[in-house]
C-alpha cells in the first residue's frame, strides 16, 4: 500500500511539472508574439511620421517609409495586415509617386493597418 502511495505520488508531481512546463511555454510564446505586434506597431508609428511630415518627395524620406512598412511587414504574424502591409510596400516601392499629394490617404492606411493588429492582440 506505501509503495502504491508512492507511485501515485510521483506521477503526480511529474504530471504537474509537464503542466508547469506547458503553461510557462504558452505565458512565452504569447509574449513573443506581443512583442511582435508591438513592433510592427512601432515600425507602423514611424512610418506614419513620415508620412505625415508630407516628405514623400524626397527620395531619402520615401526610402526610409518604404524601408519601415517592410519592417514592419516582417514584424506583423497576422495575415491580413501582413498582406495589406506587403501590398502598400509594393505600390511605394514601384510607384512611390502615386502617394505623393495623398500622404494623408496613406497615414489613414497605416492606422487602419495598425488598430487591425491592436485589435487582433
Amino acid at each position: 500500500m506505501k509503495h502504491a502511495k508512492k507511485i501515485l505520488v510521483g506521477i503526480a508531481v511529474a504530471a504537474l511539472i509537464m503542466i508547469a512546463f506547458l503553461a510557462g511555454r504558452q505565458i512565452q510564446e504569447r509574449n513573443h508574439r506581443d512583442a511582435r505586434a508591438q513592433r510592427c506597431c512601432t515600425l507602423i508609428s514611424f512610418a506614419i511620421d513620415k508620412a505625415e511630415s508630407n516628405a514623400l518627395a524626397d527620395a531619402a524620406a520615401a526610402q526610409a517609409l518604404v524601408s519601415n512598412i517592410y519592417a514592419a511587414y516582417q514584424f506583423c504574424d497576422n495575415s491580413v495586415p501582413a498582406n495589406q502591409l506587403h501590398d502598400l510596400w509594393n505600390t511605394l516601392m514601384f510607384s512611390a509617386d502615386s502617394y505623393i499629394g495623398r500622404e494623408a490617404e496613406l497615414v489613414n492606411q497605416l492606422k487602419t493597418i495598425s488598430e487591425t493588429i491592436k485589435a487582433n492582440n
